[in-house]
């Protein structure tokens, strides 16, 4: 099976860091969560 593009679920801490270690191992990534500045915190 091969997986292209990853969602991850909550961008706090974890969920900023799994994203984050996911794209750089070259996959696409779109991070969820219910607050909207949550999300845009875990851009930086």
């Amino acid at each position: 099976m091969g997986f292209k593009h990853i969602t991850v679920a909550g961008s706090g801490v974890l969920g900023s860091q799994i994203a984050y270690q996911t794209a750089y191992s070259g996959f696409q990534v779109s991070v969820y969560d219910i607050s909207e500045g949550s999300t845009r915190n875990s851009k930086r």
